[in-house]
């Protein structure tokens, strides 16, 4: 199995990732829920969907230090992203992952 994928992913849906910020500064961010698309049989495309606390400003677009219960530590992109509502402040944190499929594993499905 890929050092990341879905699969990986799927049984920390609801769990809390611990992201460092800074030396000595982390922030709690929970994994809501992960978004499947097909681009090409040759790749597992996923995004990961954090919801971070609320009245935390957003952290730049940049690679983190994540853990959560049974992962990491490992360093993993996150876009902060609109949440679509009126309210500028409202957001939550996206990581997109397109893993090349081994050959094996492109056979099985």
């Amino acid at each position: 199995m890929p050092k990341f994928s879905k699969a990986v992913f799927e049984p920390l849906v609801s769990s809390v990732f611990t992201v460092q910020i800074r030396e000595g500064q982390v922030l709690p961010l929970r994994l809501a829920g992960i978004t499947s698309r097909q681009i090409s049989p040759l790749f597992e495309s996923f995004t990961l969907n954090f919801d971070p606390p609320q009245g935390v400003p957003a952290l730049p677009d940049d690679s983190y230090l994540m853990t959560a219960e049974g992962f990491g530590p490992e360093l993993i992109h996150m876009s902060a992203t609109h949440a679509g509502t009126p309210d500028p402040n409202v957001y939550y944190y996206e990581s997109v992952f397109n893993v090349l499929v081994v050959q094996e594993d492109a056979d099985k499905a």
